[in-house]
């Protein structure tokens, strides 16, 4: 489904198809802009190993990479040039990390050594440095990371878009947030309390619904050995 085809259902179903709008188009391209990005935030993020932000630059001496707030969840981390898998740890666990070097512990928490990275750090203080991970130990050579990420949508839903990250099967729905949205405008025309209420109960209704069919769906099947004949 277009985008364009689920603002025409929208505006049918609040029946807003006659200027001058209830509400505009630039309010209605926002609801569905926010319907989008809350439905793949509710069910965990889009999977992606693919794409521009799955890789990450190491460079010589710099402790940190720059990463895309667009992540929810850091799935994997490996060396490109060797295939070395990184540990992911967050800061909090910092402290108990440490590492064995000829028999002697040695705490990683702000580690200044430089050698072959082989922890990724998350979690630093998002207001100040979410899109920031820093590096254990600091890179003393040039390398990319390859990540495996669960995130928010790439693109801003706007006039000719498609829902390609998403089965076709949601699109409707998504009408759910933004319905919900459309009735919690502060406008007396706009304002209805029990309806904003009710879609929004629906659409998490929904969400969680489709997160624990995409679980079973990621979930390993039982294998079943067969004898011979």
């Amino acid at each position: 489904m277009l985008a364009d085809d689920l603002l025409a259902l929208f505006r049918s179903d609040v029946v807003d198809t006659a200027a001058p709008y209830l509400w505009s188009d630039t309010e209605v391209w926002g609801y569905m802009n926010d319907a989008y990005r809350m439905f793949v935030r509710r069910i965990g993020g889009i999977p992606d190993t693919s794409s521009a932000l799955t890789r990450l630059v190491l460079a010589p001496g710099q402790p940190t990479s720059a990463v895309s707030p667009l992540i929810l969840r850091f799935r994997s981390a490996y060396l490109l040039s060797d295939g070395t898998e990184l540990k992911i740890v967050n800061e909090a666990g910092l402290p108990t990390l440490t590492t064995s070097d000829y028999g002697q512990l040695n705490t990683q928490r702000r580690s200044l050594l430089q050698g072959k990275v082989t922890h990724m750090v998350t979690g630093m203080d998002r207001n100040a440095a979410r899109g920031l991970v820093r590096w254990v130990r600091i890179p003393d050579r040039a390398d990319t990371v390859q990540l495996s990420v669960q995130r928010l949508p790439l693109d801003t839903v706007e006039p000719g878009f498609e829902f390609g990250e998403i089965g076709e099967e949601h699109h409707e729905h998504l009408m759910l947030w933004m319905k919900a949205r459309a009735y919690g405008k502060q406008d007396a025309e706009c304002f209805d309390r029990g309806r904003r209420d009710e879609y929004t109960q629906q659409f998490n209704a929904y969400c969680a619904q489709a997160k624990a069919e995409w679980n079973r769906y990621k979930s390993h099947s039982m294998s079943v050995a067969y004898g011979g004949l």
